[in-house]
């Protein structure tokens, strides 16, 4: 997704060394299971469960693909969760937000930037939306797999209180990173960053949509233009 040349980033700007490994959990299970505590094993099996999603798809995340990926036996499942269903609401719950926390700080300011004020913030909202892009194509399946449990809890009425919640999280996860961005640009919100979230994460689900759908470099330059756009009509100067 190349960018235009009005704000002089592109993908060559971002720094590789600052991108998060494709994932950043701890997909394994190590030493004996028997000294795995009740807390331990939910904990690998929710890890788990969220990578083989993003592999295999929701419906291919089955307990035994599950537990096998988590070097459990699957007669173990029961102890730590009494159903599918439970382990999914957990990774909606736990292992979706965790993983969106830590690309989301990974696109964060890091500080040292001497540039402020509303020009300032569309070149960092550029060369961030560059870098998740970055990370899009190294690892699409972690986003697939944050869209398809949204997908599957509202199809599924019991998960339903659970994908919203996931959403519900997602947005203020979105609103941090806005503010945390103006600060570092130095710059006032027009409109509060709450409302602003939502529509900011929309945007990530549609670049995600058509990067997995086409890769149409074009289509996606222009929803980046589009989101960064609209997101600075809501800035001023402080």
């Amino acid at each position: 997704m190349k960018t235009t040349s009005a704000h002089n980033c592109s993908l060559t700007d971002i720094d590789p060394d600052r991108l998060p490994s494709p994932i950043r959990f701890n997909w394994g299970v190590s030493g004996p299971l028997a000294r795995m505590s009740v807390d331990d094993r939910r904990t690998a099996l929710v890890e788990s469960a969220y990578r083989v999603i993003a592999d295999h798809g929701v419906e291919g995340a089955t307990t035994r693909r599950i537990c096998a990926h988590a070097g459990m036996p699957l007669a173990s499942f029961h102890y730590a969760f009494e159903s599918r269903t439970a382990l999914l609401w957990a990774v909606m719950e736990k292992a979706v937000p965790e993983d969106v926390s830590l690309m989301l700080e990974s696109l964060l300011p890091v500080g040292g930037s001497s540039a402020v004020g509303v020009e300032a913030m569309r070149t960092k909202m550029f060369e961030q939306l560059d870098a998740f892009y970055m990370m899009l194509k190294a690892d699409p399946g972690r986003l697939q797999a944050t869209i398809s449990l949204g997908i599957y809890a509202h199809n599924h009425p019991e998960l339903q209180p659970a994908g919203k919640q996931m959403y519900e999280h997602l947005y203020g996860l979105a609103a941090q990173g806005l503010a945390a961005a103006g600060d570092e640009a130095q710059i006032k919100w027009l409109t509060p960053v709450a409302r602003i979230a939502p529509v900011f994460i929309a945007n990530i689900i549609a670049i995600t949509l058509v990067y997995l759908s086409t890769a149409d470099d074009s289509a996606l330059g222009a929803i980046t233009e589009s989101l960064v756009r609209d997101v600075m009509t809501h800035v001023a100067p402080r």
